[in-house]
């Protein structure tokens, strides 16, 4: 699919460490192709004179935002979609949900005129809801970007006594039963969080922070058209630091590294526990993204369990 030069569009520069663990993925599988990444850039830097030619490729970031939840991520997808008509556009592996058909219906027949836009998902489910209304020769079932990443000499045998509940705490938040925990050894300490990006235990603290993000986006935004504003502003990162990749997937591993076992309901922690070789116990979300994902690839991974008792 990836036929010529491309830029990389609505990259995750915020601390959620799944979508930052896509994020590498992709730049590592991007590395194996014949072809070169121009650049890459999030919702708030990008403008639409950063294409130069049609010739050029748009790939948009991968993740579990394809659909009527996550407002800006989707409607800066369509917005590209109708704005570049010539262009080859790719969406790497999504999970789709729409909480109302009607928006689906809505998005399907804007992105169905784009006669070169090719949709990557992540799971069955997210292809055959998108068959029914999209070209199926321009859908494609591959898994998640971050199994790109190989963290081998990361993996540590030693023991540490403390299991895991990784839970989220953003829109996608559900519950675990936490009076039949499903950890081998249950004599071990039980640590409860969200990733170590997150405070936990302040949802004060957390707010706080999704309003610096969002004020960062805004003043971005206003930047971005600023002569010389390159100099204090990345393409990729905006404001912040071009360091946050690998500190946000750096303080992932050190956290996971200190448990035996991981039960999550997030599946950047199944993953990540995966590439750690650790055995997690893999918990869904409100809408069956976790479950999905795991009877299209992990059912014969023998370290991944679907608890489905949530």
């Amino acid at each position: 699919m990836i036929n010529n030069d491309f830029i990389l569009l609505d990259v995750p520069n915020h601390r959620n460490i799944g979508d930052t663990l896509i994020w590498q993925g992709e730049l590592i599988f991007f590395k194996n192709l014949k072809y070169k990444l121009l650049d890459q850039y999030n919702r708030n830097t990008f403008n639409n004179r950063k294409i130069k030619s049609d010739k050029d490729v748009i790939i948009l970031h991968g993740g579990g935002n394809f659909g009527d939840i996550y407002h800006s991520s989707q409607g800066f997808k369509l917005d590209i979609i109708n704005k570049f008509k010539n262009n080859r556009i790719v969406i790497m592996p999504q999970t789709v949900f729409y909480n109302d058909n009607k928006n689906l219906i809505s998005d399907m027949k804007q992105m169905s005129q784009h006669k070169d836009l090719h949709i990557c998902v992540r799971d069955q489910v997210s292809f055959d809801l998108l068959s029914k209304l999209f070209d199926v020769n321009r859908i494609y079932l591959l898994p998640d970007m971050a199994f790109f990443i190989n963290l081998d000499e990361f993996i540590s045998n030693n023991k540490k006594g403390k299991n895991l509940v990784l839970n989220r705490t953003d829109a996608e938040s559900t519950s675990i039963d936490h009076k039949e925990l499903p950890f081998t050894k249950i004599e071990n300490e039980v640590v409860y969080s969200d990733w170590p990006t997150y405070n936990s235990k302040n949802k004060t603290i957390n707010t706080m922070s999704n309003y610096v993000e969002a004020f960062e986006g805004k003043v971005t935004k206003v930047l971005k058209n600023v002569p010389g504003s390159s100099i204090i502003m990345d393409n990729a990162f905006g404001l912040k630091s071009t360091k946050n990749i690998d500190k946000y997937i750096n303080s992932g591993i050190t956290f996971l590294n200190e448990f035996d076992e991981i039960a999550t309901t997030r599946l950047h922690g199944a993953i990540l526990s995966i590439l750690l070789n650790k055995k997690v116990f893999l918990f869904d979300n409100f809408y069956g993204k976790n479950k999905n994902y795991y009877n299209t690839w992990l059912k014969e991974y023998k370290n991944v369990i679907l608890t489905t008792d949530n």
